[in-house]
């Protein structure tokens, strides 16, 4: 009976030591599981929202970018109107300098500022006999239209270099402005291709993470299924254990 008591002695000490080394291993894998799959669902989360906003970084990179775009195209248009006005203003300063010209030469009076009515009196009057004071008369006539001519001429010319001055300047600020444009898309373009960088490499993280998420997932689930399904106690068990629990608590 002593030997017998021993043996029991020895598998109890044994069935208690094995059974709580088994829970103590079964909580150390279930405990770290569990950290595993939290710190997956943190990444999980963490780099779907960060694609989120980048995606919303991305998406307003390319509105500016469409934006400078249109105003490089305005800016474009306004700089070959402004070249042809020049252009047009240079074609009427040329004219305007010919008709000049042909005043300091003498010739073709009436082109600029002088009648045709008072040119052709005037023709009738010296083909007669003038008396000196209907010639000095005319003479002043002829003058005073002839300045007024000439007068005429410089204020078209200084109109002609006003407007090109001003359509110079207007360009050159274009110009500017379309440099600028220029300097911010390129910028625009390199955070675009950065962007594009950072997602493509986020996405690709992401997807290896989910998948060892889901491999983890499966794995600790048939674990959960393998001890559910070994614990099992017979009825005949279950009522010594009743008992034996009750008798300990009192």
């Amino acid at each position: 009976m002593s030997e017998l008591n021993n043996n029991i002695a020895n598998e109890n000490s044994a069935a208690r030591e094995r059974g709580s080394s088994v829970a103590r291993e079964y909580e150390r894998v279930t405990t770290t599981f569990n950290k595993v799959l939290l710190f997956k669902e943190k990444v999980r989360l963490a780099s779907e929202l960060r694609i989120r906003e980048l995606a919303s970084h991305l998406k307003l990179n390319i509105d500016k970018l469409n934006t400078l775009d249109r105003n490089i195209e305005i800016y474009d248009s306004n700089i070959l109107k402004i070249a042809n006005n020049i252009e047009d203003l240079l074609v009427e300063e040329v004219s305007v300098k010919e008709k000049y010209n042909r005043l300091l030469q003498g010739k073709q009076v009436s082109m600029v500022g002088v009648s045709i009515d008072y040119v052709e009196a005037s023709e009738k009057k010296i083909s007669g006999e003038p008396s000196t004071e209907n010639l000095i008369q005319q003479r002043h006539h002829y003058l005073d239209n002839l300045s007024s001519s000439f007068q005429i001429l410089d204020n078209d010319l200084n109109a002609l270099n006003s407007l090109q001055s001003e359509m110079i300047t207007s360009r050159s600020e274009i110009f500017e402005k379309k440099e600028i444009a220029l300097e911010q898309k390129a910028e625009l373009m390199k955070n675009e291709h950065s962007l594009r960088e950072d997602m493509k490499s986020l996405e690709t993280h992401l997807e290896i993470s989910v998948k060892e998420e889901e491999v983890l997932i499966l794995e600790y689930a048939q674990l959960i299924n393998k001890v559910e399904s070994c614990i099992v106690i017979g009825e005949d068990i279950d009522r010594v254990l009743f008992a034996s629990l009750t008798a300990v608590d009192e």
